[in-house]
């Protein structure tokens, strides 16, 4: 006789989603208590719907079934996979504390080429092209949203 399969529910997602979802509300509630004009809320209302939508595309996922099997090869996290995460943790703080010094240029490009080689990347060229397109990207499309003179080191 098999036991009859129930429902798990990942609490711990949930609640970080109903974190995320109450900030980017508020987020777009004091938007637009500010400014309804369009140049206030052209960002900030498409991002916070977007948004919206993601989470509520990934609520689903905090409920699955769970069987018999399913309960003993649940996966564990090793100490490598610990450090790996406070090595990306340390990457964007050396990310924020760089970007005076080195420029916003460089310390992003640093930021892609340490944080790709973490997540498992181990082909240099795609790793270094992939994270100079990005910066450049990220260089002049942010640049052409927001007009703030950014330090910048190369660009």
């Amino acid at each position: 006789m098999t036991r009859p399969q129930g429902l798990r529910i990942s609490f711990g997602h949930l609640a970080l989603l109903a974190v995320i979802c109450i900030a980017v509300i508020a987020y777009l509630l004091d938007a637009r208590a500010t400014s309804l004009k369009p140049n206030n809320l052209l960002l900030v209302q498409p991002a916070a719907l977007l948004a919206l939508v993601l989470i509520a595309m990934v609520i689903p996922q905090c409920f699955r079934r769970a069987s018999p099997d399913t309960e003993t090869d649940k996966p564990k996290e090793t100490w490598g996979d610990l450090a790996k995460v406070g090595a990306l943790i340390a990457a964007f703080i050396s990310l924020a504390l760089m970007l005076d010094v080195v420029g916003f240029d460089l310390a992003t490009f640093g930021f892609m080429v340490v944080a790709l080689f973490l997540c498992g990347e181990r082909n240099w060229l795609l790793n270094l092209g992939y994270s100079a397109v990005f910066t450049v990207l990220l260089i002049y499309g942010y640049g052409a949203i927001i007009p703030f003179p950014f330090p910048l080191t190369v660009l």
